[in-house]
């Protein structure tokens, strides 16, 4: 079944059709929240509780409007952006982590991730949330707008702040499209 017959299927009731909608798009869904909030339980929490609301609103959701993806990584940054204005600043990042690494040696993707996310972590919360969708998901600049609700200018303005601080953390190893 594609995506629409199970949202028809879903409105009607069907768990299995949910529970198929749930299994297609949790692994993604979980890797935006992950970005955004950097601790693996919460994030895990959190995309259940998108589901949860996914599965209470589905009625609501038009294909004519946007993509069912668009309107589900709504929902989902939504719920991580309320997690994130609700829970303590995090301190600050300990710069010694970021240097640990010795920078002439070819990183693998693991640590790219690792100084990444600790540079995200600079990031304040529409700066990572427009980083995170723009350049780790790969999303269009229109879906980002969908999404969050920005306009382009301040999507882009956002952006590229957040790719500065980036590469003045990591030392320029990471050439932004």
């Amino acid at each position: 079944m594609d995506v629409d017959q199970l949202i028809a299927k879903s409105i009607k009731g069907d768990q299995k059709a949910f529970g198929e909608l749930v299994s297609m798009h949790q692994d993604f869904v979980f890797s935006v929240v992950f970005r955004l909030v950097n601790i693996e339980a919460d994030a895990e929490d959190i995309v259940q509780n998108v589901f949860v609301k996914v599965w209470q609103k589905i009625e609501i959701y038009r294909s004519e409007k946007s993509k069912f993806t668009t309107w589900l990584y709504t929902i989902a940054t939504r719920m991580a952006l309320d997690y994130l204005r609700k829970v303590k600043p995090m301190e600050d990042l300990d710069e010694s982590i970021l240097y640990k690494y010795d920078m002439e040696r070819e990183m693998d993707n693991q640590e790219l991730g690792l100084l990444i996310r600790n540079a995200c972590s600079q990031l304040s919360a529409r700066q990572k949330l427009i980083f995170v969708l723009r350049d780790l998901e790969e999303l269009a600049v229109d879906e980002v707008v969908e999404i969050t609700g920005f306009s382009e200018k301040v999507i882009k303005d956002n952006l590229y702040v957040a790719r500065k601080k980036i590469r003045e953390k990591i030392g320029g190893l990471i050439i932004f499209g």
